[in-house]
């Protein structure tokens, strides 16, 4: 918790290089406009700085080939939005999107596109689809219609899960009956963290939640409580 009382969160991306392909796993919050409440602009300065991140590991947004979505609030497809950047193309401008299927249906029209090109440039996906090489898509619903993480094979045995808002602290690991005001459908969100709490239960699996502040990658270990990634125990 912050010193207001406040749940500490992150705001970001996932970047995943595979066979000399770079995707993308959601584009963080973009630009924080006037018009946001007082206490998230003082609070999220740093979801603004993912294209400094980006150039600092030598990723050009130009050169991404992909960008999917676990779903698409905005705090997850800021930097894919026609407001992102002057370029209405968006920070990644020869990107294609994907999203799970069913989220297009669950958004409201008159609130207009969610990303840039959105109805040229979006793909949906259902449950399973193999997306990249070695990333397939895994339908969480409940927080949204279509919401949906997103599993990768690292190639050595082990998997990490990209699981979006599915859990939004770690809290939930052990409290999965815990939803958040904004779920679509609360009873399904459940659910579907019940299955997303059993499955990093299990050997060689993590997961990436992309709003657990700096405890973002982790398991659960055998007491059922969050692990937070150790690079001493969990770098092989």
């Amino acid at each position: 918790m912050t010193d207001a009382g406040h749940l500490a969160m992150g705001c970001g991306a996932l970047l995943v290089e595979r066979g000399g392909k770079r995707l993308l796993l959601d584009a963080g919050h973009g630009r924080i406009s006037g018009e946001d409440p007082e206490h998230f602009q003082h609070g999220f300065d740093h979801v603004q700085t993912l294209p400094d991140h980006l150039e600092r590991l030598g990723v050009d947004p130009a050169t991404l080939e992909t960008a999917a979505f676990t779903h698409l609030h905005d705090d997850h497809t800021g930097w894919a939005r026609p407001d992102a950047v002057d370029d209405p193309r968006g920070l990644f401008p020869h990107a294609r999107w994907v999203v799970g299927q069913g989220e297009l249906q669950g958004l409201d029209p008159a609130s207009g596109p969610r990303l840039a090109g959105q109805s040229e440039r979006t793909t949906a996906v259902a449950d399973g689809t193999e997306i990249a090489e070695g990333v397939r898509a895994w339908a969480l619903p409940g927080h949204t219609t279509g919401h949906t993480a997103y599993i990768l094979e690292t190639g050595d045995g082990r998997r990490i899960v990209a699981f979006g808002d599915a859990m939004h602290s770690p809290v939930q690991v052990q409290h999965p009956d815990w939803e958040v005001v904004l779920d679509h459908d609360s009873a399904q969100a459940e659910h579907s963290r019940r299955r997303l709490v059993e499955f990093l239960s299990q050997d060689d699996v993590f997961g990436f939640g992309v709003h657990f502040a700096d405890q973002q990658l982790g398991t659960v270990d055998d007491t059922g409580r969050w692990r937070p990634w150790d690079d001493e125990t969990d770098n092989r």
